[in-house]
């Protein structure tokens, strides 16, 4: 669940928007929806199926969909720091509760999953989407979201898309840095900290902010409902226009005619397309603005669809960084068979099969890893006297 419904919100001085139901349902489908759209891209990849019926069309919005994620981060982070977490201890157990619940069981999984699949069919693994050079370095930079730093970027063996988790988290520490610290020297921490992380990832720190925007922005300003509808349907529309007019590539064109596109390629990488992921973000934006403000006129239709809304949102974090894997893990399997629709199956029923499997555990374990963390914080406290 994204938010919780507070009955108190009309008289906390916070726009009715900001806390109301609906717009936290909305905010769940959302990110299931964007989940799906990532494993579908990934699934449609040509040493995988080759293009599902009808499903190949998503191959193009994977960026897309991070962004969606992105800002959608940004929105959670602004909001539980704003209402729930108020001190920097809660704040970041919260965090490392949250990331470490599933990133470590992804990671080990990957591991696991890769050594078997390897010996089941290499060739399937021959290839830049596999990196399986100096091991223990890769675990151990992912695990500590160094991964991404600067112009380096540590791929976790086949688990391509844990580079997200490299950006995310330190726009956490920078955030927590500008927001919770009281000192002036926050500032310095801050810059530091930007040149710690380096350009590309602070490429996309914009498409970020635009979620902890969007927060301040329902909060504080009653929009319209006419501005509503006109902001939750004219960005849709608007992000069909720049997807049909074909502007991402004409933004990646842009850009590759000022920046060497090797160095686009290879050294900005997941960062690339800032051009087109700045667009996504605005539209994002809007669209989420748009929503909580329409929602209650919804109300109706998202409380039906709630229980399996939060359901299947409550698998986003564990789709999106274990189905990578499965899918390079099936996809060995299948190439025993002859059969493409065989092969098409084995790969997407055994990867969600297994996603729903362990994601039913991770999920459950962060209030466990939550509280083992608070244990080891008021341990470190009493034995250095410094209270945290």
């Amino acid at each position: 669940m994204l938010t919780q419904y507070s009955p108190d919100a009309r008289n906390s001085g916070v726009s009715p928007a900001v806390m109301n139901k609906p717009t936290s349902i909305y905010l769940d489908l959302i990110r299931f929806l964007a989940a799906v759209t990532v494993f579908f891209v990934h699934a449609n990849y040509d040493r995988f199926t080759g293009g599902l019926p009808v499903l190949w069309r998503l191959k193009d919005f994977g960026n897309d969909a991070v962004m969606v994620f992105f800002v959608l981060s940004g929105f959670v982070i602004a909001y539980v720091s704003d209402q729930k977490e108020k001190t920097l201890k809660d704040y970041f157990v919260s965090r490392f509760a949250r990331l470490y619940s599933v990133a470590i069981p992804a990671l080990i999984l990957t591991v696991v999953l890769d050594h078997i699949g390897l010996r089941l069919d290499f060739d399937m693994y021959d290839g830049g989407w596999f990196q399986n050079d100096h091991p223990a370095w890769r675990l151990a930079s992912n695990a500590l979201f160094v991964n991404e730093l600067w112009f380096r970027s540590v791929r976790p063996f086949s688990n391509g898309p844990f580079w997200s988790l490299g950006y995310e988290f330190w726009y956490y520490v920078i955030f927590a840095a500008a927001c919770y610290l009281k000192t002036p020297l926050k500032y310095l921490l801050v810059l530091a900290l930007c040149v710690l992380i380096g350009p590309k990832i602070l490429i996309l720190m914009p498409v970020w902010l635009l979620g902890v925007l969007v927060y301040y922005i329902i909060k504080h300003r009653q929009v319209s409902e006419w501005a509503g509808w006109l902001m939750f349907t004219g960005s849709l529309l608007l992000y069909t226009l720049f997807r049909c007019a074909d502007y991402p590539d004409y933004l990646y064109g842009l850009t590759a005619s000022y920046i060497d596109q090797d160095f686009m390629m290879y050294t900005l990488k997941w960062s690339q397309e800032f051009l087109s992921s700045y667009v996504i973000g605005v539209l994002v934006a809007i669209h989420f603005i748009g929503a909580a403000t329409v929602a209650p006129r919804l109300a109706s239709l998202l409380y039906a669809g709630e229980k399996p809304i939060r359901y299947l949102a409550g698998f986003t974090f564990a789709t999106y960084l274990f189905h990578y894997p499965l899918l390079q893990f099936f996809a060995a399997i299948a190439s025993h068979f002859d059969d493409q629709t065989v092969r098409n199956m084995i790969m997407i029923f055994g990867s969600i099969a297994v996603i729903w499997a362990l994601g039913t555990v991770t999920e459950g374990r962060k209030a466990d890893i939550k509280r083992w963390i608070l244990f080891w914080c008021e341990l470190f406290s009493r034995k250095v006297r410094v209270r945290l």
